[in-house]
């Protein structure tokens, strides 16, 4: 069996391990021995007997040597254990002939002390030997039995009752090391039962990380694919808006971006998750007042509180606090979007308030259905649902609470949860305090709408859909457009018209292999200049989310709201009007006929003037 032959391999390297001090030792007693007996004994014998013992032990150093220098495979031979007891029977025959060759010569006295200084070599063999039983036999018995036989056969009282002693010695430590034996390969077993358990749970980690990786690649191919129609959708819907005037067809074009909102939101979610395993979630934390954030939840969820007859109430006072906006932003309207979800009916409150060493912590109550105390641990676990069987997307993917602890781990925030099944949750987040005369003053200009007429725009993407849903949208919009599916199609659009966009929104996965940083990036080259860019995606795959934010392009995903696409396109545009104006040069540059050199963020070309 492959085990036992484990486990007395294991046996072979512990008593080799342990050879060289047990040898050490034999041969200090023996040359003590000899000095000891140097004027009372025949000294040529005594050096013949130191002689034997000096052999021994340099052949047994030798036999240890090699097999300690030896590697695994030439130790797993079988041979190491015969060579092993064979060392220590010879050690033991050569230490039992000693005391017969002198036993006319001691008296009682000195037979006595050698047969203890015996029982002492045999204790200590049981103890080192029982790893591997042979070597304490081959040792012991040929040590002790010549002697005890002796001493029963001399006709002394003392002796013979010594030699009784000296056989049930033997007796005893020889039960020992069978019952040490046994202890050592229990205990030897278990470190390979516990190797075996380790290589397994090993081999189920590497099972589940893989698990892992399918699954997030399963969710950024889903989620792309899924992605491609609904923006097509959504573009199509904002369009259609726009030159729709009867109210009964807006209103069940409002319904139909009511749907697409909603399934954008779960796609959201997985987004959020696949951000975090990408780790390309940065951490900014600034001052702000913590009123500001708390009046946003409400105006954001007190209709939708309302319409289930539950009270929201908010209250944060003056304080103020140290962290990142956004990802604490985040946190909060997961935690009472799941309140509200929960709670049919009663209060839900949410309350700042001072905590210990300057930190303030946010309260988070509910009079919902509660957690029961067995999934309390599961609630934050990702696609876990509470009363969901049937898995009602209306009530979300079981994502919120996942992303609730893993972005509070990102920001080092303290989060804990009490709840009773039937009665509500607490939430409770410690939040860093902020200094008031640090606050950010963020004044938000009025939305204006975009000025896009007579601008060109270059759309590349490989989906019809979304080129000719993208085409009806920026035309409303008062663009120009020229589509494309492909780097090398954009390059001979603008060939055949002979126009420069001003503006390139292009798709990030193209055909080919391409990416849309790669089609971005080609344009550029082939004008020669730093063409305003947005980059599309609905690919939630961890790598590919760190390849677009690491390119500096700016990035919408799928499906893109027509407001945000707006806004953004007009800070573009606005940011390129003003590279242009300082690119203009003074008058008096030019009565001076110099060089203008302009580096912008998105122009690299030289401006000569004569």
């Amino acid at each position: 069996m492959e085990l036992e032959r484990k486990i007395y391999h294991e046996q072979i390297r512990l008593i080799y391990n342990q050879g060289p001090v047990l040898v050490a030792g034999a041969t200090f007693c023996a040359v003590v021995i000899t000095l000891f007996l140097w004027r009372l004994l025949p000294q040529s014998t005594l050096l013949f007997w130191l002689g034997a013992v000096g052999i021994s032990t340099l052949l047994r150093v030798w036999v240890i040597g090699v097999y300690l220098k030896a590697d695994e495979k030439t130790r797993r031979q079988s041979v190491w254990g015969p060579f092993f007891w064979l060392g220590t029977l010879t050690a033991g025959m050569i230490w039992g002939v000693w005391p017969l060759m002198f036993y006319q010569l001691y008296t009682t006295e000195y037979l006595l002390l050698i047969s203890t200084i015996f029982a002492g070599m045999v204790a200590v063999s049981a103890a080192s030997g029982c790893v591997y039983l042979p070597s304490f036999l081959s040792f012991s018995i040929p040590l002790t039995v010549p002697l005890a036989i002796t001493h029963i056969l001399s006709g002394n009282d003392s002796l013979v009752l010594t030699g009784l002693l000296l056989i049930m010695f033997l007796a005893v430590n020889f039960f020992l090391a069978v019952r040490g034996q046994r202890q050592y390969r229990e205990l030897i077993r278990s470190q390979f039962d516990n190797q075996e358990l380790m290589e397994r749970l090993a081999g189920e980690k590497r099972i589940a990380e893989r698990a892992i990786v399918a699954k997030s690649r399963f969710l950024a191919a889903a989620s792309h694919d899924l992605r491609q129609p609904l923006h097509a959708m959504g573009l199509f819907l904002s369009a259609l808006r726009r030159r729709e005037d009867e109210p009964a067809k807006i209103e069940i074009l409002n319904d139909m971006s009511k749907s697409a909102e909603a399934l954008n939101g779960l796609f959201n979610s997985l987004l959020d998750v696949s951000r975090l395993d990408a780790e390309i979630i940065d951490f900014n934390p600034s001052h702000l007042m913590a009123s500001e954030m708390f009046d946003g939840m409400r105006a954001q969820f007190i209709q939708q509180a309302e319409e289930k007859g539950v009270v929201l109430r908010v209250d944060a006072k003056s304080h103020v606090l140290f962290c990142d906006a956004i990802l604490l932003e985040r946190v909060l309207r997961n935690l009472v979007s799941n309140a509200i979800q929960y709670t049919k009916k009663g209060t839900i409150t949410m309350r700042c308030e001072d905590h210990l060493g300057g930190a303030k912590m946010i309260t988070l109550r509910d009079t919902g259905i509660g957690i029961p105390e067995e999934a309390a641990e599961d609630v934050f676990s990702e696609y876990y649902q509470l009363n969901n069987p049937s898995r009602d997307r209306a009530n979300g993917l079981g994502l919120g609470l996942a992303i609730v602890r893993r972005l509070c781990e990102l920001m080092d925030m303290s989060l804990e949860m009490e709840s009773v099944e039937g009665k509500g949750t607490v939430f409770r987040l410690i939040v860093p305090g902020g200094d008031p005369a640090q606050l950010d003053r963020i004044v938000n200009p009025e939305f204006s709408p975009l000025q896009a007429t007579g601008k060109q725009v270059l759309v590349i993407d490989d989906e019809t859909q979304v080129l000719q849903s993208m085409r009806h949208l920026l035309e409303s919009w008062g663009c120009e457009v020229m589509l494309a599916e492909s780097a090398r199609d954009a390059l001979k659009v603008m060939a055949l018209t002979d126009v420069s966009p001003d503006l390139i929104i292009s798709d990030f996965r193209l055909r080919d292999d391409l990416s849309g940083v790669d089609a971005v990036e080609a344009v550029r080259e082939s004008l020669e200049s730093r063409i305003p860019a947005v980059i599309i995606t609905g690919d939630t795959s961890p790598a590919r989310l760190r390849e677009v934010s690491g390119a500096g392009l700016h990035v919408m995903h799928k499906p893109v709201n027509p407001d945000e696409l707006q806004a953004l396109m007009q800070r573009l545009f606005d940011s390129r009007q003003k590279v242009c104006e300082k690119a203009v040069p003074h008058p008096e540059d030019e009565s001076q006929g110099m060089t203008v050199r302009v580096s912008t963020p998105w122009q690299k070309e030289k401006i000569e003037v004569a």
